[in-house]
């Protein structure tokens, strides 16, 4: 076993208070393209001329709804999509009450979808949705099957309960997560690029033993982590959780 598996799975093993905190790279196994890859949101910049960031703001809801639900209708809903085994294994650790939970980045709800309750999502959830308006909620299980656009009360475009550009981060969850990371022994960032702020300076709340990274590429944290693994992370993940399963 590669020496820096085996010390990752010593660490696990002897860790009781387990936070993980999760990017766009944990979920790249389950088909879900991250923010710049090809066949993201950046394809559609050729075809309309936006750049992501606005069909993901505040602003593009406001000039065109219909835009912005016809958009996210067709570039965002991801119900084929299914947990792999790094979010099998976050909530399973979670369910033998070795792990305080998860938080993560990503907003397509795959933590939820593989069984962790204790999930904290910094920019909100594609499980959920409400009307602009009224507020009224949908589930993204009503949303798909019954191609639900506009709100059964009011008429107004509903959206997905995610934090779009311009909107701030829910402080509530800001607050969980942080006592979620001060409470941990061992902190686990996973396909994290830790670049985008506030959400990567939480992991500046942890005082515990054991700050691990594991990422494709290098991450600004780096030099502040206890053990850095640069590696496919379901590979990873598989050599150190055959126990769990």
């Amino acid at each position: 076993m590669d020496t820096s598996i085996e010390q990752l799975k010593n660490i696990i093993d002897n860790s009781n208070k387990i936070t993980f905190f999760t990017g766009a790279g944990v979920s790249v196994a389950s088909g879900v393209p991250d923010f710049r890859s090809m066949g993201g949101l950046f394809d559609e910049i050729s075809k309309n001329g936006y750049s992501p960031e606005y069909l993901l703001s505040t602003n593009y809801i406001q000039n065109d709804p219909k835009g912005f639900v016809d958009f996210y209708h067709k570039r965002l809903l991801v119900a084929h999509k299914q947990p792999n085994l790094v979010h099998q294994w976050i909530a399973q650790l979670e369910q033998d009450e070795r792990s305080l939970g998860v938080i993560t980045q990503n907003i397509d709800g795959l933590h939820a979808d593989a069984g962790s309750s204790n999930v904290d999502e910094l920019h909100g959830t594609l499980n959920q949705f409400y009307c602009i308006d009224c507020h009224k909620q949908y589930s993204k299980n009503e949303v798909m099957t019954q191609n639900i656009r506009q709100c059964g009360i009011c008429g107004n475009p509903i959206r997905p309960d995610i934090v779009l550009y311009g909107e701030m981060l829910n402080q509530n969850t800001i607050s969980r997560a942080i006592k979620k990371i001060q409470k941990a022994d061992t902190l686990v960032v996973l396909g994290s690029s830790l670049v985008v702020q506030p959400a990567a300076g939480l992991t500046s709340y942890f005082k515990g033993q054991n700050f691990i990274i594991i990422n494709k590429d290098a991450t600004p944290y780096d030099r502040d982590a206890d053990l850095v693994i640069n590696d496919d992370m379901v590979s990873v993940i598989e050599a150190v959780s055959l126990q769990v399963f």
